[in-house]
């Protein structure tokens, strides 16, 4: 009896939980109303926006539109049933909101939030953007289904909305909202400005040579070579005017993706040679020049991105090849296949290899047409570092036994746009004798650091051959429009949108850069035009082919030159060095990362005018320099200004840039006498380029894993000045000896400032290029 009345409670309980619970059930929805449900709806429609551009992002390979398809209708069902089922888990926790629109707001802003997490946002700046986009889509579902449900005409109703958005519109363009992050600004020179200083600068003499933009003699011939099998481009299919062989890649590659291979229809054990061809017609033999891209989206193909190089290159007399290694690229599915990086190298020697065979096999387009001791490999992203590592192939594939071709052919000249220098089985690619040139953009937002920088200063001549190495960096520029494939955004999207394009140039201005050098250099280094050699030493002696909406920064050196000191070997021809009112000291050049870049200099920092750094020059230097009468006198500078800013913090100075440096060079020989150089007479030095690269500037220190925190990076610029360019003191018309020098001097008149001297030596006569006109 005892037991039935136990029991009996129980029941009772069990039935009033079911009650209690199948009341909540029903009445999960009744704090919502229309107001409430039509700013649901606002909030999913935010959410459905949210996904459909994570989606472009997430390429499938099936086509923009069904992948839009097959993402907002699984979005669409997961909406579905997270907000049918925080509404029944909000209403058993007696919330007291509407839950519908509580259920939909959760579900959008954790969308958003890992859709902007997985853009490297950093979860902080994710949270707090997701949480203020699904607010502003319940504060704009609120607005509408309030004026929804007025009681007021539809004509009426369509000019509030219109008038409401036109006002918000307006305030967000007054408010500046994205806002950058702000630059420091510059205090006024004392004398004349920097800028004006440039304008009155003596002018380079421009080149007595053709624009090497433009297209040259020869007619193209435009073809391709594939594997013949390809299943998403014909040209590579059945489409290809010479089929390939396949290459095995399996000794090197342990992990590629059963999703790449359904993509593809092949494996690491059958890598296609595809190509584009751009050939000039005509008798004899031509260079060659490999051109590859970087790291893309695989589903995004690359390959066809220069095809304005390959069309000028051909018609200037080269035989130009975009090589296709958009298999070995990164996919949101199947990511990337391991050391694919050693792999972009393998393949372009293979390519080559390809190319020789059918060099030396009749009745095809490159019989007996290729000069192999002329070859040049063009390399961007990913791709520039694999170029480097292809002409330094020993070091990586010196027991590869079915690359001994090769040793028949000659990589004179290697071109690295915007690459990186990643460590490839703890080793980087060094190049000895070999031409090298590399581009990059201060708002290249992918590779923010001038990582070409690094191997330029890991190459080296042996002094037996006339070859250079130069470098150029643009203001204005970024990473992906020097590729016409890769849009303006240098990230995929969502990521992209996060971007600073404000100052961005016009991608054909950044691509009639990138044809002028590209060009100019394969000239003077395949066809040996060696007046194009000016280019590299002084922009402005090629001003007249250059767009004027970016910034340009030449860093050259040449096999020719005779170091008088870098800093770096004991060979130096300074005796001493001695300062006054500043501090020096030697130093490893850095990147924006804080990095080494492989090189040292002279770090020079002065709080007052009239500091100097002197370089007394040995006894003996007097017999290297006897052959350099009437030659030229280069060194390079790397301002880094910026960094005075974060010593004088919490100091009370005024954050404010110093004036550019105003430098004056001067020479003493043995005989007593002194002569002297302004630089900005002759050369100006250009301020460091600051880029904000987010479009927020609070974004600006926290996204990426700070990549951004710097705001510039401190470029070398390189200054050949002809010694009949300086002047005695007493004024005389006679012309200084280099054999006659004791010492170099660097005055800087301006009262403070941050640089990095390096790379100082002299060039004898003839070779340079660069010459000043007498008058501006």
């Amino acid at each position: 009896m005892t037991e039935m009345l136990d029991e009996q409670p129980l029941a009772v309980k069990r039935r009033s939980a079911f009650a209690w619970m199948k009341r909540r059930y029903q009445e999960r929805l009744s704090k919502d109303n229309r107001l409430t449900n039509i700013a649901a709806g606002s909030v999913a429609w935010f959410g459905t926006a949210a996904m459909s551009v994570a989606a472009l992002g997430m390429p499938t390979g099936f086509g923009a539109w069904p992948d839009q398809l097959l993402f907002l209708a699984a979005n669409g069902l997961a909406m579905l049933l997270a907000g049918y089922g925080l509404t029944v888990l909000f209403s058993f926790l007696v919330v007291p909101l509407p839950r519908r629109l509580l259920s939909v707001s959760c579900y959008v802003g954790g969308q958003t939030y890992l859709i902007i997490y997985f853009s490297d946002l950093g979860i902080v700046p994710s949270l707090i953007i997701a949480g203020a986009y699904t607010l502003t889509g319940v504060i704009t579902g609120l607005c509408l289904g309030r004026l929804l449900i007025s009681r007021t005409s539809a004509a009426r109703k369509a000019a509030v909305a219109g008038l409401v958005a036109i006002g918000a519109a307006c305030a967000i363009m007054l408010s500046g909202f994205p806002q950058p992050a702000v630059q420091p600004e510059r205090e006024a020179p004392s004398a004349d400005p920097g800028d004006e200083a440039a304008v009155a600068a003596i002018p380079a003499a421009k080149i007595k040579l053709d624009d090497p933009s433009m297209p040259g003699s020869y007619e193209v011939v435009t073809f391709s070579y594939g594997s013949g099998k390809d299943k998403h481009r014909k040209r590579f299919g059945e489409d290809a005017d010479i089929v390939s062989e396949e290459v095995d890649a399996s000794g090197y590659i342990t992990s590629w993706s059963n999703l790449k291979t359904a993509f593809w229809g092949f494996d690491e054990h059958d890598l296609p040679l595809n190509g584009r061809v751009w050939l000039p017609e005509g008798e004899g033999k031509f260079p060659l020049v490999l051109m590859v891209h970087g790291n893309h989206l695989m589903e995004d193909f690359s390959d066809g991105g220069y095809g304005y190089l390959g069309e000028l290159l051909a018609s200037r007399g080269m035989i130009a090849v975009s090589v296709d290694s958009n298999f070995l690229n990164y996919s949101v599915w199947s990511s990337l296949p391991n050391d694919d990086m050693k792999m972009r190298a393998w393949l372009m020697l293979k390519h080559l290899q390809f190319l020789q065979g059918l060099d030396q096999k009749a009745g095809n387009a490159f019989t007996g047409k290729v000069d192999w001791q002329s070859v040049a490999l063009i390399g961007h992203s990913r791709g520039g570092q694999a170029v480097a590592m292809a002409a330094d192939a020993g070091r990586w594939f010196k027991k590869d036994d079915t690359l001994g071709s090769l040793e028949y052919l000659r990589i004179r000249s290697v071109i690295a746009i915007a690459p990186t220098d990643k460590r490839v089985d703890d080793k980087s690619a060094r190049l000895t004798d070999v031409n090298y040139l590399t581009l990059q953009g201060a708002m290249d937002a992918d590779v923010n650091n001038f990582y070409g920088d690094r191997q330029y200063n890991r190459v080296s001549f042996n002094g037996g051959e006339a070859l250079f190495k130069a470098e150029l960096y643009l203001s204005n520029a970024n990473h992906s429009q020097f590729n016409t494939e890769w849009g303006r955004m240098d990230e995929r999207l969502p990521g992209g949108l996060f971007l600073n394009l404000d100052g961005l140039m016009k991608a054909e201005d950044q691509r009639q850069i990138a044809k002028t050098y590209i060009s100019a250099f394969l000239e003077a280094t395949l066809h040996g035009r060696e007046q194009y050699e000016a280019l590299f030493q002084d922009y402005r002696s090629g001003s007249d082919w250059l767009p004027a909406t970016t910034r340009y920064v030449n860093r050259y050196e040449s096999s020719a030159m005779l170091e008088v000191e870098n800093y770096e070997h004991a060979n130096s021809l300074v005796k001493e060095t001695s300062t006054r009112r500043m501090e020096a000291k030697k130093e490893a050049s850095k990147d924006r990362g804080g990095n080494d870049r492989g090189t040292d200099g002279m770090l020079l920092e002065w709080q007052e005018p009239d500091a100097a750094i002197t370089l007394a020059l040995r006894q003996d230097a007097s017999d290297r320099l006897r052959d350099y009468a009437g030659g030229s006198l280069l060194f390079s500078l790397a301002n880094s200004e910026w960094k005075l800013l974060e010593s004088e913090s919490g100091t009370g100075t005024s954050k404010r840039l110093p004036p550019l440096p105003d430098v004056e060079l001067i020479l003493n020989d043995r005989s007593g006498g002194v002569w002297s150089l302004m630089l900005n007479d002759v050369a100006p030095l250009q301020p460091p380029s600051y880029a904000s690269f987010m479009s927020m500037g609070w974004l600006e220190r926290k996204a990426k894993d700070r990549k951004y925190k710097e705001p510039a990076e401190a470029v070398f610029q390189s200054f050949v000045i002809p010694m009949e360019r300086f002047r005695s003191e007493d004024g005389g018309s006679a012309h200084l000896l280099p054999e006659n020098i004791i010492s170099i001097s660097f005055h800087f008149r301006t009262a403070r400032g941050r640089i990095m001297l390096d790379d100082i030596g002299f060039m004898k006569q003839g070779g340079t290029y660069v010459e000043y006109q007498s008058s501006p």
